[in-house]
């Protein structure tokens, strides 16, 4: 099973998946960068977890797009975007989010992460508050140091290279400990994310991420942001599944107990991909808490 790119659409197609919208390659000043487009309205932009890539959010770019223009794009180091990482990655994220949104002409926005790329948006948001409409987090990293301890034991030497190794049948197990709706695991799903891990550098580049910000005893203490919530003024919408298997979903509490602009909605049975899991309900939220005045 292989992807192209279709001649009339320019859309990125497998057996049964498809992409929507039209993907686009701009050079930013890190080298070339990659992003799907799709709808008009308020800007909406889609940011993908460690390991990831923009086609992860394959069944919620159009749905979004009915009220939005909505921008799915590949972080650096993940998908087709320049592989280069530095010392500082999360520094470097937020530099190229905002550097992105600059090239787009997006002088604000609504984001969605999901994972590390909650953590992202967390730090978009207290660095430059006036550019941030509104917040989505999806299984964010970043409340607390806890994290699921095969990501710690990737931080070790010759061990995360072997499991970091993108085959199609570690992508399967990696989908194991992602998703809670088994069923959900078919060829096409394994297909599509089996191929943007093996994108030449990306192992590399995530083994990087990871090992700045990660160690055996969990997320490194300057990048759990709770002492620092209360800085953030845009409204904020926790979106967490039951069975989360990569952040525990108690990370969450402690933030809608303290702070009265967050919101929580709880996908039971179901784990760290309520996007793709519930997709329909997720992007209904979305929606529905973007377009709150």
């Amino acid at each position: 099973m292989s992807y192209q790119h279709s001649n009339n659409k320019n859309k990125l197609v497998s057996a049964t998946l498809e992409m929507p919208g039209t993907e686009e390659i701009i050079k930013l000043s890190g080298g070339q960068v990659c992003y799907f487009k799709m709808g008009t309205g308020p800007p909406l932009i889609l940011v993908h977890g460690l390991g990831s890539a923009s086609a992860n959010w394959y069944k919620n770019i159009d749905g979004l797009s009915k009220s939005h223009s909505v921008y799915a794009v590949d972080l650096p180091g993940h998908g087709k975007t320049y592989k280069s990482i530095s010392k500082k990655p999360l520094d470097q994220a937020v530099n190229f989010m905002f550097e992105f949104m600059d090239k787009m002409n997006i002088p604000k926005a609504n984001i969605v992460g999901n994972s590390m790329g909650g953590l992202l948006a967390l730090a978009m948001a207290l660095e430059h508050p006036a550019r941030v409409s509104k917040l989505v987090l999806e299984g964010s990293a970043g409340l607390q140091n806890d994290i699921a301890w095969f990501l710690r034991f990737m931080t070790l030497p010759g061990i995360g290279e072997v499991i970091a190794t993108p085959t199609r049948t570690s992508t399967k197990h990696l989908l194991k400990q992602i998703l809670y709706n088994t069923d959900l695991i078919k060829p096409d799903l394994i297909e599509m994310i089996y191929q943007y891990r093996k994108e030449p550098g990306n192992k590399a580049a995530m083994l990087k991420i990871l090992r700045t910000g990660v160690s055996l005893n969990g997320l490194n203490p300057e990048l759990v942001l709770i002492d620092r919530l209360s800085e953030i003024k845009a409204p904020v919408l926790l979106l967490r599944g039951r069975n989360d298997k990569i952040v525990p979903i108690h990370h969450a509490e402690n933030f809608v107990q303290e702070f009265s602009n967050v919101q929580l909605h709880t996908f039971e049975r179901c784990g760290h991909w309520p996007h793709i899991e519930f997709h329909e309900e997720f992007n209904s939220l979305v929606l529905s808490f973007c377009a709150e005045n």
